[in-house]
């Protein structure tokens, strides 16, 4: 956590002592690595504390872009988990509570990495997204994923099932049927609305669901039907996706936790103007590395479409060079 504290600190303090304070988070990230991995060798200390400890070491290594000792950790907490639960499947429906944290973070970073590095997930998610959630208005804010990453809980599970399905040994035509079957859902489910005492933040938040729920439906495109910018439905989300991030004040909540959205829409994006909207977007979401990196990634597939004349997106390369 100090860590982490002085990462953000060199990124947003316009200082002299910038490059001092990153080089000391650099120093306490080693010998917080060091130290877990002592734990991790512990077979006598609970995995619930090692995966507590995975989730701060991986945390500070997706803001600092550190790619590769970040999947590293993933991997390794993959591990921790099935030995903490027994199994190979979480219900992310059913966590709540201060004390499944990590697990819910652990569960967010495998699925948004399965669609980054366009590979399985490294457990099952599988859950009733029809009789999970209560009746009314009420959400419970320590509950599944929305409330720290701001992704709805449901829209989470139908991009789980949505890397699972692309990863399937289905014959093509019900890999595409069930593809529809997903794509339906996440245009027509009703969100429940999220408290907030100022009417402008709840607003905001209404668009950021609708943000995420045009990024499921591209990634159904992208991962599932291999569509290419000129479907209707793909450029309608690109559009929507465009409108809204208009509409949202840069770096802020929820602006802050668009970046994977935005990136996505670019992938797709043809005019100049809307690739310049999301590439900016991007970059005044905050301070951080990895944010630089999608921008990059995003760059190279952009020249590579308008050289070839066929979409480029970021599963198309190798080795990975971005993070969700």
């Amino acid at each position: 956590m100090l860590g982490m504290a002085a990462l953000f600190r060199s990124n947003y303090a316009q200082s002299v002592v910038t490059t001092p304070t990153r080089n000391y988070a650099k120093e306490l990230h080693q010998m917080a690595s060091y130290t877990l991995q002592l734990e991790l060798d512990n077979e006598y200390i609970s995995p619930w504390i090692k995966l507590a400890g995975l989730w701060e070491l991986m945390n500070y290594e997706y803001y600092a872009g550190n790619l590769t000792s970040y999947y590293h950790h993933l991997n390794q907490a993959a591990t921790v988990v099935r030995f903490a639960i027994g199994s190979n499947n979480i219900d992310l429906l059913k966590l709540s509570g201060e004390q499944t944290f990590d697990l819910r973070c652990f569960a967010w970073c495998d699925i948004l990495s399965s669609m980054a590095l366009s590979r399985p997930t490294l457990l099952n998610y599988e859950s009733d997204i029809h009789n999970s959630f209560p009746h009314g208005d009420y959400v419970d804010s320590d509950k599944g994923v929305e409330w720290i990453f701001g992704c709805p809980d449901v829209l989470t599970i139908l991009l789980a099932r949505t890397s699972a399905l692309r990863h399937s040994h289905v014959p093509p035509e019900e890999k595409v049927a069930r593809g529809c079957e997903l794509e339906q859902l996440m245009q027509d489910w009703k969100f429940q609305s999220l408290p907030s005492q100022r009417s402008v933040l709840r607003v905001a938040r209404l668009a950021a669901q609708e943000t995420w729920r045009h990024a499921a439906i591209l990634y159904v495109h992208q991962a599932i039907f291999k569509s290419d910018s000129s479907h209707p439905s793909v450029k309608n989300s690109v559009k929507i996706i465009t409108q809204i991030a208009s509409t949202l004040t840069p770096g802020v909540n929820p602006d802050c936790f668009l970046a994977v959205p935005y990136f996505i829409a670019a992938s797709f994006a043809t005019t100049l103007k809307d690739r310049y909207t999301l590439r900016s977007r991007i970059l005044r979401s905050g301070n951080e590395s990895f944010l630089r990196n999608l921008v990059a990634a995003l760059d190279d597939s952009w020249k590579e479409t308008d050289a070839t004349g066929s979409l480029a997106t970021w599963s198309k390369q190798h080795p990975p060079r971005i993070m969700f």
